[in-house]
């Protein structure tokens, strides 16, 4: 658990959480290939692709490569938080303020009086080019103060906030204080060839565990980095089975619907797959038979029962806190889980011992969608939708329990051992 808590607070962007994936992967022997390049495969060998800096898909190639299949996991380094905009000094009356957009669905009293970070990325000028390079000053920059009580007497009867007017951050009561001269100062270069930025707020806060017997963490952003630990653990610690493909892909961008370059509504896991088979000297149509061996699992956190919400689950399939990883259905396809699909991952988990619950929402309250459904659209695979129960989902300081990780990476690793086999429509074997 601490080694998690540790990723968390070294991760304060998904610009920073591929970074700290990346080196992770090299310092485990992964080789980094260029998509711009050709390729060189090798049995048994460890590969990762990076895109934008914010995503990452790893893989690894068994000894045997006859009749493959490939067995993939995906999950999301990005959460809901603000970003700044091109041009965000705003100064009024005596302060200077940080003009941002939100970024995501983020719980917006949360984000309220606490001191906060920003990080993420600017691209210099260089004598070759452009360079990026990742900014995080781990110190408290700015803050959004509430309004005081005394003059918004409606406040606690549930105030609905204006991100244009109520959320922007304060910066500085120093009219020529600019957050770019900090930016160079701290990386040591020339203001002037600061071009652009992807900049965002990001709590100081470390994760911690909480409870009687410690036995939930808090922290931020554990949707979906907890799922993107956990998937990143599992490939660490595992071989994959004569003729099956692992693969590891943690896309970017789905807090905003997922349609970008490196999002799961891109190509990326498509031609790479593709690219993959191919390399390895089979065909375009042997590459499609090996889909239909194939499986996706989504990995993205799940809601749990909330005590003081209780009429907000279904009665019968709410899933809790440190009770295991929650499979999620949907009769509306909105997660990819069906009766087959959930089978194989339910012998999955009984196979090594994981526990897990299966989850609906009320017929109400719809929810939304995962990256399974998404990644379907270019990837057409078997697939689950499954995550790791919490409350407080997209709230900038979020609850999980101390044990479901565990859960997600002994069925990941399970799962990765696997050599699943398309016998026909409705059959498999394994």
């Amino acid at each position: 658990m601490e080694g998690f808590l540790e990723f968390l607070h070294d991760t304060p962007t998904m610009f920073h959480a591929e970074k700290k994936i990346k080196d992770i992967l090299l310092e485990n022997n992964f080789i980094e290939l260029n998509e711009g390049k050709k390729w060189n495969l090798l049995p048994n060998g460890k590969y990762f692709i990076t895109r934008n800096s914010s995503s990452v898909l790893a893989f690894v190639l068994p000894n045997n490569i006859a009749n493959i299949s490939y067995n993939i996991t995906a999950a999301h380094l990005d959460s809901p938080t603000f970003k700044l905009k091109p041009n965000y000094k705003m100064v009024v009356g005596k302060y200077v303020k940080l003009n941002t957009e939100v970024y995501g669905g983020p719980i917006y009293n949360t984000w309220m009086d606490r001191p906060l970070n920003i990080a993420g990325r600017v691209i210099v000028r260089t004598n070759e080019g452009i360079e990026e390079k990742l900014i995080s000053f781990d110190e408290a920059i700015a803050m959004i103060p509430n309004c005081s009580i005394h003059y918004y007497h409606e406040l606690n009867k549930g105030a609905i906030l204006n991100p244009q007017v109520d959320l922007i951050p304060i910066f500085s009561t120093d009219s020529n204080s600019d957050l770019l001269d900090m930016i160079a100062k701290k990386l040591n270069i020339n203001k002037d060839d600061i071009i652009s930025h992807d900049l965002y707020l990001a709590l100081l806060d470390r994760g911690m565990l909480v409870g009687a017997n410690k036995e939930f963490i808090m922290a931020p952003q554990i949707d979906n980095l907890e799922c993107s630990y956990g998937l990143l653990e599992a490939l660490l610690n595992s071989n994959p089975k004569d003729n099956s493909i692992n693969v590891m892909a943690l896309f970017d961008n789905e807090e905003i619907g997922s349609r970008t370059r490196q999002g799961a509504a891109s190509m990326m896991l498509h031609d790479t797959l593709e690219r993959i088979s191919l390399t390895l000297g089979f065909n375009y149509l042997e590459h499609k038979a090996f889909l239909a061996s194939s499986f996706i699992i989504s990995a993205d956190n799940a809601q749990g029962f909330h005590p003081n919400y209780p009429q907000k689950y279904d009665p019968t399939n709410a899933s809790y806190i440190n009770e295991g990883i929650v499979i999620k259905n949907a009769a509306r396809g909105s997660y990819t889980t069906d009766a087959v699909s959930l089978a194989y991952f339910e012998c999955i988990c009984k196979k090594c011992n994981a526990k897990y619950q299966k989850n609906t929402n009320r017929s109400d309250i719809p929810g939304g969608s995962t990256l399974g459904a998404i990644s379907l659209n270019n990837v057409s695979i078997p697939s689950v939708d499954i995550g790791l129960p919490q409350i407080a989902m997209h709230s900038s300081y979020e609850t999980a329990g101390r044990y479901d990780l565990e859960d997600l990476i002994k069925a990941i690793k399970e799962f990765y051992s696997n050599h699943l086999e398309f016998v026909s429509d409705g059959k498999y074997s394994f």
